[in-house]
């Protein structure tokens, strides 16, 4: 028996889902933060799901939402830490 399940990431493209284009969301501070660590790493296509056309929009994305200074380079936006600690 195993004694720990193995956590399953999404297989289901959500920006597909939705007809979302990522490029489009680079002023959505909340959807880019999900798919960034703690230490404002961009995650990789296994832990987010995405397909791969999605996944190099969305990072992308959220190099311009750095580069534009609305999204911090080197951690995760302190209202959404915030908003995690409440939940």
């Amino acid at each position: 028996m195993k004694k720990w399940k193995k956590r399953r990431n999404p297989t289901t493209d959500i920006f597909d889902a939705l007809s979302l284009n990522p490029l489009h969301m680079y002023k959505n501070i909340a959807v880019m933060s999900e798919y960034v660590t703690e230490t404002g790493r961009i995650k990789s296509a296994r832990d987010t799901g995405l397909r791969r056309i999605n996944q190099r929009k969305l990072s992308k994305a959220i190099r311009r939402a750095v580069s534009m200074g609305l999204m911090p380079s080197v951690h995760r936006h302190p209202e959404i830490l915030m908003l995690e600690k409440k939940l």
